[in-house]
């Protein structure tokens, strides 16, 4: 589908290919914001290893969503989910690897955002195409923040 900023990196692989934002972080509240760009992402395997743009989560999930990457079964099964407000938020439902919300335009957002150090990201598409994800280059430990940048997309999504 094009994702031709999406890689995996191998371990032991620190370095980013492409032109990035640096990506910080704060050990306590007060404390000093630390560049933590050059870090090495193994240790997320399949939960934080890949590298990506907000350009190909855009395409990524865009294609997920109208059936050009998974059988409609398959999709349709990621798309029957849980209630999980605990862990994402009000009315936030789960699948399989797929998080719905509702937006307060009407309809639902899905997608999967990310935490890692130095870098927080929030996205996902509506079922009628349009899709969004911001990313910020510090790793959000607060969830006044979290929903700061969750409203973020719901306003880029309901636009």
């Amino acid at each position: 589908i094009g994702l031709r900023h999406t890689y995996f990196p191998a371990p032991g692989d620190a370095s980013i290919r492409e032109p990035h934002p640096h990506g910080y972080l704060r050990n306590a509240a007060d404390g000093p914001l630390r560049d933590i760009t050059e870090i090495d992402p193994s240790w997320g395997w399949a939960a934080g290893q890949i590298v990506s743009t907000n350009s190909d989560l855009n395409r990524f999930f865009s294609a997920l969503l109208a059936g050009h990457l998974l059988p409609s079964a398959q999709l349709a099964q990621m798309r029957s989910t849980v209630p999980a407000e605990a862990t994402f938020g009000p009315d936030a439902r789960y699948g399989l690897g797929l998080l719905s919300r509702p937006l307060p335009c009407g309809g639902l957002s899905w997608g999967h955002g990310g935490s890692f150090p130095g870098y927080e990201t929030r996205g996902g598409a509506t079922d009628d195409g349009r899709a969004a994800n911001v990313a910020v280059t510090m790793q959000l430990t607060d969830e006044a923040g979290r929903r700061s940048l969750e409203r973020a997309v719901d306003t880029a999504l309901c636009r």
